[in-house]
Parts: C-alpha cells; structure tokens; sequence
C-alpha cells in the first residue's frame, strides 16, 4: 500500500507566511520558539510538507510575525477565526456584515474606524 501524501496548506498561505517570516529577519528557529512550535514543523509547514496548522498556531504565528491586517492568514487558509466565525453565526451579526457590502472602500474605513473607537472605549 502506498503511503498518503501530506496535504498542503494552500498556496496563498504559504507564500504570506513565507514573506512574514524572511522580512521579521529572525531564524525559523526563533520565530517557531516564540509561536510554541518545533522548527521542524514550521519547516515542514513552509515546504508544504504540512496542512493549515490549528487556529491557535495560526493566531500566535500572526502575532509573532505582527502580521497585518491580523486574520490574513486565516483568510489565506479559507478560515475564519474564532473571534470572526463567532460574530458570523450570529443572526444580527450577519445582517450587518451584508449591509456593509455594498459602501465605498473611504465609507467602509470611517466604519471601521467608529467601531474600533467604540471598542476602545469597552476595553
């Protein structure tokens, strides 16, 4: 019987996390220590030799890297993460994602900007 293939994480991924990890200018070693993982699993993962890691890696490699917008790589994966799938499932939630649609990229922005001011003002 022939042994399975790995499954690879996809493309787009790959080459996000690629470019984040060579322009931090830190070894693999280092930016694999600070995420929780073995530097041999981000080196399989960077050659492909690994699917999309769990939610939780994904989350500590974003913030490692500082990767912005934070969720690019979950987008790159075709996953939403915990916090995004959470306001998703919700009824209200939904209805206001879908009016936002169809605003202008400047509209979309002041949005945004409101509702981070107003989440500031709850943390």
């Amino acid at each position: 019987m022939a042994a399975q293939q790995p499954t690879s994480a996809p493309d787009r991924f790959l080459r996000l996390l690629r470019r984040a990890v060579h322009s931090r200018g830190v070894s693999l070693r280092e930016v694999a220590r600070q995420a929780g993982v073995s530097a041999a699993y981000l080196s399989r993962l960077l050659k492909g030799e690994r699917g999309v890691p769990a939610d939780a890696t994904i989350a500590r490699l974003e913030e490692v890297l500082d990767m912005q917008p934070r969720g690019i790589l979950f987008d790159a994966a075709g996953r939403h993460d915990s916090v995004v799938a959470e306001v998703t499932n919700k009824d209200p939630e939904r209805v206001l994602m879908r009016s936002l649609a169809p605003l202008s990229a400047s509209e979309y922005e002041r949005v945004v900007q409101y509702a981070r001011r107003l989440a500031k003002k709850y943390e």
